[in-house]
C-alpha cells in the first residue's frame, strides 16, 4: 500500500500547542478529540479542558477538498475504504466513523496505530468550517499530552486558534479538487483574494462592542483553513 502520508497529506502539531476539549472526563483515553479553538470546544461542554502537547506530533491531514461555501469535506470515509478495501460495506459517513459506530472507529484507530504508526488526524467537524484533531492510543497520549488547565465557557484567556501553529502538508489531490470547486469562474489567486476580503469584512463586523472582541480576537475567531493555506 502506498504511504498514507502521501495519499492524504500530513500535519505536524508542534510541541507546546494548546488543544481544547469540551469534555467532563479528563482521563487519558485511547481516542481523544480536540478542537483547535476554545469557543468550539465550549459547544460540547461548559467546562473546557486545556491540553498541551509535550512533543511534536505527526498526524494525517484528512480534508479531501474545500467546497464553494468554504466548508471542508472530510476524507475519513476514503481512508476507511482504503484500509479495509475488502469489506463489502463502505457506506460510512464521517460522523459514523467518528462517533456513531464505535466498533468501526476503534477498528480503524487500532489498525492505523499498530500497522501504520499513525497516531492521529486533523479533519473538519461535520464537514464544515471548524477543525478538530483526533489523537489515539492511550499510552501514546499519556506521553504526548498533558492536561494544562481548565477553563469556562466564554473565557477570553485562550482566544487563539491553534491551527495557526500547525504545519500542514497537503497532497496534490487536495489542491486539484479544491481548485475545481473554488476556481470554476475565476483564478485561484482571485478566489483566495475574494475569501480574504470576506474574512476582513467579518473581522470588522465582529470587532465591535456588540461582540466584545478586539480585532486580534476576531481574527482568531474567524481563522480558517483557507486563510492558513492561502487558497
Amino acid at each position: 500500500m502506498k504511504d498514507l502520508n502521501q495519499i492524504f497529506g500530513h500535519c505536524i502539531i508542534p510541541k507546546n500547542t494548546y488543544l481544547y476539549r469540551g469534555h467532563s472526563n479528563s482521563a487519558i483515553e485511547d481516542c481523544m478529540f480536540f478542537a483547535t479553538k476554545h469557543w468550539v470546544a465550549s459547544a460540547f461542554n461548559d467546562s473546557i479542558q486545556i491540553w498541551k502537547t509535550t512533543t511534536d506530533i505527526s498526524v494525517l491531514f484528512l480534508v479531501d477538498y474545500v467546497t464553494k461555501n468554504s466548508w471542508y469535506i472530510s476524507s475519513l470515509p476514503k481512508l476507511y475504504s482504503i484500509i479495509f478495501k475488502d469489506e463489502v460495506n463502505h457506506n460510512f459517513t464521517d460522523l459514523d466513523i467518528k462517533h456513531w459506530d464505535l466498533e468501526i472507529r476503534n477498528k480503524l484507530v487500532h489498525k492505523l496505530y499498530s500497522e501504520f504508526q499513525i497516531s492521529g488526524w486533523l479533519s473538519s467537524i461535520e464537514n464544515r468550517v471548524e477543525m478538530e484533531i483526533c489523537l489515539f492510543n492511550k499510552q501514546a497520549n499519556s506521553i504526548q499530552l498533558i492536561l494544562d488547565s481548565a477553563s469556562e465557557k466564554g473565557s477570553k484567556e485562550y482566544y487563539k486558534d491553534s491551527l495557526q501553529k500547525i504545519k500542514i502538508y497537503t497532497p496534490n489531490s487536495f489542491i486539484e479538487k479544491t481548485s475545481i470547486n473554488l476556481n470554476e469562474f475565476t483564478s485561484r489567486e482571485k478566489a483566495y483574494n475574494n475569501h480574504k476580503k470576506h474574512i476582513t469584512s467579518l473581522i470588522d463586523f465582529y470587532a465591535t462592542e456588540d461582540y466584545k472582541m478586539n480585532k486580534n480576537e476576531a481574527r482568531h475567531y474567524l481563522y480558517d483553513l483557507r486563510t492558513k493555506l492561502k487558497i
